[in-house]
C-alpha cells in the first residue's frame, strides 16, 4: 500500500468518526435543550400558570353564577308587578335581599381568589413570561385599588368624580382570564410534545 493510500484511509476513517461525533454532539445538545425546556415548562405550570388557571377558571364560573342570580332577580322581582299589601312587600324585601346577598357572596369568593392570585404572583414572579408582565401588572393594580378604594361593606371611598376620572376597577379583566387560559393550554401542549 502506498503512503497516499494509507493517508486516504486514515483521513477517511478520522473524517467518518469526526462526522459521527459531531452528529452525536448535535443530537445530545438538542436532547439537553428539550429536557431543560420541559423542566422550565413543568415548573411554570406547577408553580404559576396551573394555579392561576385554577383560580381564574373558578372566578369565571363565579362571575357567571352571579350574573345568573342578577338575571333571575330581574326576571322574578324587577320585571313583575306585585301587590302593595304589607305582608307581600315584606316577603319580597326579604327574598330580594337574600337573593342579592347570595349573588354578592359569590363575588366575595372571587375577591378571596384574587387575594390568593396576588400572593401567587408575588411569590412565583420568576416563572412569569415577560410577555405576560403587563397583563399581570394590570391585575395587581386593580386588586390593590379594590382593597384601597372600597370599604368592607363595598362602599366606594374615592369621591365619584375622582373615580370617574381615574377609571373603573375590575374584579378581574377578561383579558387576564383569557391570557391565563391561553398560556396554560399552550404550555401544557408544548410540554406534552416533549414528553413523547
Amino acid at each position: 500500500m502506498s503512503t497516499q493510500e494509507v493517508m486516504n484511509l486514515v483521513f477517511s476513517f478520522l473524517g467518518g468518526g469526526l462526522v459521527a461525533g459531531l452528529l452525536e454532539w448535535v443530537r445530545s445538545t438538542r436532547a439537553e435543550a428539550r429536557a431543560r425546556r420541559a423542566v422550565i415548562l413543568s415548573d411554570q405550570l406547577n408553580h404559576l400558570y396551573g394555579p392561576l388557571y385554577f383560580f381564574t377558571s373558578q372566578n369565571a364560573a363565579l362571575f357567571e353564577l352571579s350574573r345568573s342570580f342578577h338575571a333571575a332577580y330581574s326576571a322574578v322581582y324587577v320585571d313583575q308587578k306585585f301587590s302593595d299589601d304589607p305582608h307581600t312587600q315584606a316577603s319580597l324585601d326579604k327574598d330580594t335581599l337574600q337573593t342579592l346577598s347570595l349573588a354578592n357572596q359569590y363575588i366575595e369568593t372571587v375577591k378571596n381568589n384574587n387575594e390568593r392570585i396576588s400572593e401567587l404572583l408575588i411569590s412565583a414572579y420568576s416563572y412569569i413570561d415577560p410577555g405576560d408582565a403587563e397583563v399581570f401588572r394590570q391585575f395587581f393594580i386593580d386588586h390593590v385599588r379594590l382593597r384601597t378604594e372600597f370599604d368592607r361593606d363595598g362602599k366606594l371611598l374615592t369621591p365619584r368624580m375622582i373615580y370617574n376620572r381615574i377609571g373603573d376597577i375590575s374584579f378581574m379583566r377578561p383579558s387576564f382570564m383569557e391570557r391565563i387560559q391561553k398560556q396554560f393550554e399552550a404550555k401544557k401542549g408544548e410540554l406534552a410534545k416533549y414528553s413523547n
